[in-house]
């Protein structure tokens, strides 16, 4: 029974590694817990147990969807008495989720503290596509402490399967983080990228809301320039925690160039419906192609509800807004523009997975009709139809068809029309493993003129894609990195676990009449 207890406190210690805010069963699963070793020796008078040599350990549960867990090391020791577990020698330790490498794993499950050293580990994470994407992290030390606070010593994050010189990663000196409390405090960050290590702020701190807590989420992303904001820094506060009913964010950017802008909303989304409360400042927007337009919303309501039309892939839905809007745009002397604005619609797709990957048919249709404070209205009915798919093995595109029927008009320019019938087409070319190319153009039907289009050239390594473009509305050239797997609808690279099927099994296929077998 002992052993028994030490291996429960050895899965729950596991399964706080994997997933720390997991939510806890109402009923007590069965557990069968498999031991095996080549030598054990007890003593019986200091309470001392020693498995070693080839020494194996599986915990699962009566729950087919439950986790399990495999454990193999060299050497093993349990103090009953002092509830301590030291385990030593090429430690191999997976789950269902995850796989972890280390040298020496120690647990004092009286103070309910463990540390894995020379540690490396795996995490596979299931896109909607099918594919995994596998991250890695690799540290001096792992350490958890008083159950809720975890430490990372000398840590790195990364999508690359070697710690050596990375194409890409973050990675820190110490991180210290308090599920509790939600706080997590990062020391002496830095950002990895071909191989140079970029360092960041010295010490930050931001908080989370974490085990049916509420609290606030801060997110900075990596910083940028632009011709608009110059040198820039995006980030996301979210201000409600995973327990509310609302979700509440504040996403901005802080540039060199630019006074601060950024969107507040409050929104809570249902299968049937989505209510949201926006405010923003100087959002960035585009009339007639290549203007650039801000605009405040002061505040807007926005209430969309969602219908089931029987078929899985076609869509419809209403919705209504009201709000107060300044728009000012980038042409010299111009004053701004002020306006309340009601706006109500409705919207139908067909075959709306094939218009979002632009493979198949699709058709659809929507009405708009917009009231304003000074008196006028502007409506707009749209339909469209479009085609797309492979038009070879490395070729694929897509041709969508517009036309706008418009009535009244809009003292804003952001909710005008600016091509009443358009062609927009699509032309992907994968010119060999490495190198792709892409385009895009808008074709004004009734001026018989080519109004937009960009072009893209871009390389992928086996973490990272670089891509040249140019825009013609922006009149820009731009470089674009994305990781793999990760941005720019890129696949994962192809990697492998750190713990290998062969290295360690989830199954007990090597139980046999001498393994010590305990069950609850």
């Amino acid at each position: 029974m002992r052993r028994l207890l030490l291996l429960c406190a050895l899965v729950l210690a596991a399964g706080t590694l994997i997933d720390p805010a997991g939510a806890q069963d109402a009923e007590k699963p069965v557990l069968t817990v498999h031991i095996h070793g080549d030598n054990t020796v007890y003593d019986e008078a200091a309470g001392r147990t020693e498995v070693t040599g080839n020494v194996r350990i599986l915990a699962y549960t009566n729950d087919p969807d439950g986790p399990r867990l495999a454990i193999r090391a060299d050497t093993v020791h349990y103090d009953m008495r002092g509830q301590i577990l030291d385990a030593q020698g090429s430690i191999l330790m997976r789950t269902d989720r995850g796989a972890f490498t280390g040298e020496d794993l120690h647990f004092d499950l009286r103070a309910d503290e463990m540390r894995l050293t020379n540690a490396t580990a795996s995490v596979d994470i299931s896109r909607e596509d099918g594919q995994v994407l596998r991250g890695y992290f690799y540290g001096d030390e792992i350490k958890s402490e008083a159950g809720s606070q975890f430490v990372i010593i000398n840590g790195m994050i990364t999508p690359c399967d070697s710690p050596y010189k990375p194409d890409v990663g973050a990675g820190a000196s110490r991180i210290v983080y308090n599920s509790t409390t939600g706080k997590a405090t990062v020391y002496r960050g830095k950002l990895h990228l071909l191989g140079v290590a970029i360092p960041l702020l010295p010490k930050f701190s931001f908080k989370t809301g974490t085990n049916g807590t509420k609290g606030a989420g801060l997110d900075f992303s990596i910083p940028g320039y632009s011709g608009y904001d110059g040198l820039y820094l995006p980030f996301q506060y979210a201000f409600t925690g995973p327990d509310s009913l609302w979700l509440g964010t504040l996403s901005g950017r802080l540039g060199t160039r630019s006074d601060f802008r950024g969107v507040a909303s409050l929104v809570r989304s249902d299968p049937e419906y989505d209510l949201g409360i926006y405010a923003s400042r100087h959002e960035y927007m585009t009339d007639d192609i290549s203007h650039r337009l801000t605009i405040s919303r002061l505040p807007e309501v926005k209430y969309v509800r969602h219908f089931d039309m029987g078929e899985p892939d076609d869509d419809w839905e209403t919705g209504i807004s009201l709000g107060r809007f300044h728009e000012r745009d980038d042409r010299p002397d111009t004053a701004m523009r002020s306006d309340e604005r009601l706006s109500v619609w409705a919207d139908y797709t067909c075959n709306l997975q094939q218009k979002e990957k632009r493979d198949g048919t699709w058709w659809g249709a929507m009405v708009t009709q917009n009231f304003y404070g000074r008196g006028i209205r502007f409506r707009d009915l749209s339909v469209e139809t479009g085609i797309g798919g492979r038009l070879s093995d490395d070729l694929s595109g897509s041709l969508t068809l517009t036309r706008h029927h418009v009535d009244g008009q809009s003292p804003f320019l952001f909710d005008d029309v600016d091509i009443e019938a358009e062609a927009y087409a699509t032309l992907g070319w994968k010119m060999s493993h490495r190198w792709a190319f892409y385009s895009d153009g808008r074709y004004d039907l009734k001026r018989s003129s080519l109004r937009d289009y960009t072009l893209e050239l871009s390389r992928r390594s086996r973490y990272l894609t670089w891509s040249l473009g140019y825009d013609f509305s922006d009149k820009s050239i731009g470089l674009r990195v994305d990781i793999n797997g990760l941005t720019g609808g890129t696949d994962p690279p192809d990697t492998e676990p750190v713990v290998s099927e062969e290295q360690i099994q989830l199954t007990p296929e090597w139980v046999h009449e001498g393994a010590i077998v305990d069950m609850q």
